[in-house]
């Protein structure tokens, strides 16, 4: 009888420390902070569950990986691919600066695979104790297809390893359209507050397209906010070539000037944009 209740506690014990360690992924317009909580600006009612993400060629996919563990633990996490080869996967290590009444994931640094952290991120900050109660850490996988990838799903995973493995998988659909290289790109540093909601940056390069204005790519990636205008740059580029080589889109304009109107519809209203780029043969 003794023999199983050990193991029942000890089930019990290796369920509980499943439990306390998780990797989950999220769209690039979900921050999260130190403590595993969206950032209040990006809360939705329902996040996009990325699952099966679209992604276009000579463009960007960038979904953030939060890891949440108890104080103490150390950890591997790798980025995998399958079949290998086809996507290029970097790793970003987010840090966290101030942000209003929290912590928001800002500056990026790349990591190799596998990267090594631990939780909390610094023992004993002194400038920032709130930190020392940290139980999550954020990256950002940015994946790119190169022009000549041809349509067709892989296998993105990210993995955690510690004490036990866990896997969060995305199946990407690299999709037909192409975004066209940019002869003379205009080079500019234009994002929102960072108190604002992640998607306020891609509306910025939204409301240039619906203007009738070439897009603006980020002089270099070493924010967050760099790396989501850049992929707005991209989509923006999309919109006008295909403008031009399919047919006029009414729609995109009512779509886009509706979200842009009535942000509250939801925090990743701007994915609904992408949606409707990426379904078009070029």
């Amino acid at each position: 009888m003794r023999i199983f209740v050990h193991l029942a506690l000890l089930a019990c014990a290796i369920g509980a420390a499943a439990r306390a360690q998780d990797i989950q992924i999220y769209s690039e317009f979900q921050r999260f902070d130190p403590f595993g909580n969206p950032i209040p600006a990006d809360r939705d009612m329902r996040s996009r569950e990325i699952l099966s993400p679209a992604m276009p060629r000579n463009g960007h996919l960038s979904v953030h990986v939060v890891i949440t563990a108890p104080s103490g633990a150390n950890y591997f996490l790798y980025a995998g691919t399958n079949p290998p080869g086809i996507l290029q996967v970097k790793i970003y290590r987010e840090h966290f600066v101030s942000c209003g009444k929290t912590y928001c994931p800002e500056f990026l640094t790349e990591q190799p695979s596998p990267s090594f952290g631990a939780i909390p991120e610094l023992a004993h900050d002194a400038a920032r104790p709130a930190m020392n109660q940290q139980t999550s850490r954020s990256y950002l996988f940015d994946i790119r297809a190169t022009p000549d990838t041809p349509p067709r799903r892989v296998r993105v995973e990210a993995l955690l390893k510690v004490g036990t493995w866990l896997v969060a998988p995305m199946e990407v659909r690299i999709v037909a359209p192409t975004i066209p290289s940019a002869e003379h790109k205009i080079i500019a540093d234009d994002i929102a507050p960072i108190e604002a909601p992640a998607s306020a940056t891609a509306a910025i390069q939204l409301a240039r397209y619906l203007g009738g204005l070439p897009p603006e790519f980020p002089r270099q990636l070493v924010r967050l906010r760099d790396i989501i205008q850049r992929n707005a740059a991209e989509d923006m580029l999309l919109a006008r070539s295909l403008n031009k080589a399919v047919r006029p889109f009414p729609e995109l304009n009512l779509l886009s000037w509706t979200t842009l109107m009535y942000p509250r519809i939801g925090a990743e209203w701007y994915l609904r944009v992408r949606d409707f780029l990426y379904r078009f043969e070029p």
